[in-house]
């Protein structure tokens, strides 16, 4: 069993989880729709800023500031800011304009124009008309001289008018020429936008989160079913503790990170984008040269965002390890209290959580570290703006204050997305180290690689039929992991079908290991385990299983009803056989004595049943299942002395309808078997009935003579360190 732990694996845990929301892509599709709505309204929001402070600052007017902007397009000019008058700011070069002579400072006007000196709102809307190739003018060396008639007539040909620049013209006349009005009617349409807007937003976050919600669904889905699938000994390396915090608080991590990659990540970038083309349409020059800090923030949210996953890692695993703490003393709680051992178990915990609260004050202060970091670097970078912008205004003319203001409007709320956007780094980060937890434990291997075999189009392993003939293990042995010894070593044994075996031997001997090799809750390293001459490890696990019936020394009680763990294997039982192996088990009674009798829900782990009822369920469960093989592993340590003897009566019913191994330490059950087996170290030292033990296995002897002479043992023996 290997852990895929790659670095490279760990990075990509995230986007691998992401796949999980290809079943949900019709959500995904519409959050990602309203998303790019939410940022056109961001963007129409930011774009109103620009015609107010026209009209605020400059005294203009809504069509004349239009109209301005065309004929600028049209000439490849740029006139200075003057509502009245056309005074070139700029000529671009090899222009039109250029090549007519015009220079900056030179000043138009209409020619028929006597009253108006230069070129007023009549002349920039003669020049919008799309019809108009060319115009006659007036250029004056000077605005000063507009006033003399000594100007130059010179024909200027104008170029074709854009067409995103017809409706813009259209909707420009349509404004009244009065400020307060005109600034009136764009702040309506600004509260419309916003309020439209809000509504988009609504259903962007609630279907990312839908989206999220879904996909970590089929994540713990998956999870869980690989749980169940995973290989007997991952559960004796990890504790339950471990698994439940990936199942609940990393796949939470894990949600919160995919809300913030559909809601935040996808919305925000959007808005980034879409203020960045606005500032790039109002000016080039500035908005090129912010550009050239993103690097420095990138590398600086990049370097943020590896310290928090190496936290946010190391804060899952102590979580963990906290879980894994509580879980086992408060279900071990008598034991605890009846060791005074409170003061212990408090050091423990507290020294669990020191650890714990020690991860998560680094990730804080990486948190609260990361924001003032980035807002110090976003006050730099805006100086550095200010003071090129101030050379774009007054040096060149190549910006205007107005599309300055709206540039830095851009650039605020580009930043703010910026901002938000290293939060969502935090978050991912977080996310990712959930998401590796999670898919360490998916790439395990499981009992079947049943995906293996599809992809290699290996042929399946056939069902095993009912047993007809008999059980063999030949030659098996089995060592378990960092073990020094074998736990089973060289085990050679023929079980005819429909006898019963018991497996007697100290603890540690080998006696569960043996029989858990049957249902290969472990493969044998050596040998090999037949029934019917067919390897078990050649068939499908399920008709293996579906042959054995396990009643194990631990009681396991399901939530739900007792006549649901009565038939846990059957769920589609009817309510007589229930009731019949209910009462073959002896549990009729006390079940009738139940508030709901057979209905009656149990608790956590059957909390209100005792040891012996919870032990008669389980044997009536198995009763119920009927499977031609059945192991009891220590199935009446539970039960008292008149329920073990009524107990031992059906077992015994039982042996001789099915193939029966039966491990016990009480020579009661033991002696009622067709055979018995002595297992000693993890071998096997002795077979045959009680009387022949009795005379020839010294091992067997021993343990006759402590249970039931009570004299001290003929021979002391270290025991193996096995189970």
């Amino acid at each position: 069993m290997e852990i895929v732990n790659t670095s490279k694996k760990k990075r990509d845990s995230f986007f691998r989880a992401c796949r999980y929301l290809s079943p949900h892509r019709r959500i995904v599709f519409v959050s990602i729709i309203c998303a790019i709505i939410v940022g056109i309204a961001f963007t129409g929001g930011l774009g109103t800023t620009l015609p107010i402070m026209q009209v605020l600052i400059n005294g203009d007017t809504i069509p004349d500031w239009v109209n301005r902007k065309i004929v600028e397009k049209r000439l490849g000019v740029r006139f200075a800011d003057d509502v009245n008058v056309a005074r070139l700011a700029k000529v671009d070069p090899g222009g039109q304009a250029a090549r007519k002579g015009l220079r900056p400072g030179q000043a138009l006007r209409l020619p028929d124009d006597s009253e108006q000196k230069g070129a007023s709102s009549r002349l920039l809307a003669a020049l919008t008309d799309a019809k108009l190739t060319s115009l006659r003018v007036i250029v004056y060396n000077g605005f000063s001289d507009a006033d003399a008639r000594s100007g130059t007539p010179i024909e200027l040909s104008l170029a074709s008018l854009p067409t995103h620049w017809h409706p813009a013209r259209d909707l420009a006349a349509k404004f009244p020429a009065d400020a307060v009005w005109a600034i009136a009617i764009i702040l309506a349409f600004l509260v419309v936008l916003a309020i439209f807007g809000n509504i988009v937003r609504f259903f962007q976050q609630y279907y990312s989160e839908k989206a999220a919600i879904l996909a970590i669904r089929d994540i713990r889905h998956q999870l869980y079913d690989h749980i169940l699938h995973l290989r007997l000994s991952f559960f004796g390396q990890r504790g339950t503790s471990d698994v439940t915090s990936r199942l609940t608080q990393d796949a939470l991590g894990l949600q919160e990170g995919m809300k913030a990659i559909l809601g935040y990540s996808i919305q925000e970038p959007i808005k980034a984008a879409m203020a960045l083309g606005l500032a790039l349409f109002v000016s080039w020059q500035l908005t090129g040269f912010i550009i050239l800090f993103a690097p420095i923030m990138m590398i600086i949210i990049r370097k943020f965002g590896k310290k928090v996953r190496r936290a946010a890692k190391a804060a899952l695993q102590n979580s963990s390890v906290m879980l894994g703490q509580v879980e086992s003393s408060l279900a071990g709680i008598r034991v605890v209290k009846s060791a005074n051992a409170e003061p212990y178990e408090r050091r423990r915990f507290r020294g669990i959580t020191g650890a714990f609260v020690r991860e998560q004050l680094r990730i804080a202060r990486l948190d609260a570290f990361n924001t003032p970091v980035l807002e110090l670097l976003t006050l730099i970078v805006v100086c550095f703006i200010v003071l090129y912008a101030s050379y774009l205004v007054l040096r060149t003319r190549t910006l205007e204050p107005t599309s300055f203001f709206l540039v830095m409007a851009c650039l605020m709320g580009l930043g703010e997305s910026l901002r938000k956007i290293s939060k969502i780094n935090v978050m991912l980060q977080k996310s990712n180290a959930a998401a590796a937890r999670l898919f360490e434990i998916i790439d395990l291997d499981t009992e079947v690689p049943r995906r293996e075999n599809r992809m290699t189009r290996t042929r399946p392993h056939r069902a095993l039929p009912e047993i007809q003939r008999d059980i063999r293990f030949e030659n098996v042995s089995f060592t378990y992991a960092g073990a020094t010894s074998p736990a089973v070593q060289d085990v050679d044994l023929a079980v005819q079908k429909g006898r019963s075996i018991a497996i007697v031997g100290r603890n540690g001997s080998g006696k569960t290991t043996l029989l858990a090799l049957l249902p290969r809750f472990f493969d044998p390293q050596e040998g090999r385990i037949l029934i019917d001459g067919a390897d078990v490890r050649e068939v499908t696990l399920r008709s293996l299983r579906n042959q054995i019936g396990i009643v194990t020394q631990d009681s396991v009680i399901f939530p739900g009803t007792i006549a649901q763990n009565i038939a846990y294997a059957l769920p589609g039982a009817r309510r007589e056989d229930i009731i019949e192996a209910a009462k073959r088990a002896f549990a009729h009674d006390f079940i009738l004595e139940k508030p709901q009798g057979y209905d009656t829900v149990l608790g956590e782990h059957g909390a209100q049943l005792s040891g012996g009822q919870k032990q008669r369920l389980c044997i009536a469960r198995a009763i119920l299942r009927a499977t031609p093989i059945l192991i009891l592993d220590e199935a009446t340590s539970q039960v008292d002395a008149e329920s073990e003897h009524l107990i031992q009566q059906a077992i015994e019913s039982l042996m001789h309808q099915r193939t029966t191994f039966v491990i016990a330490h009480r020579f009661s059950t033991i002696v009622s078997a067709d055979s018995i087996v002595v297992m000693d170290r993890g071998q096997i030292v002795g077979a045959g009935s009680h009387q022949e033990l009795l005379n020839t296995c010294v091992t067997y002897q021993q343990l006759y003579e402590r249970q039931i002479v009570g004299l001290p043992a003929l021979a002391t023996a270290e025991e193996g360190n096995h189970r």
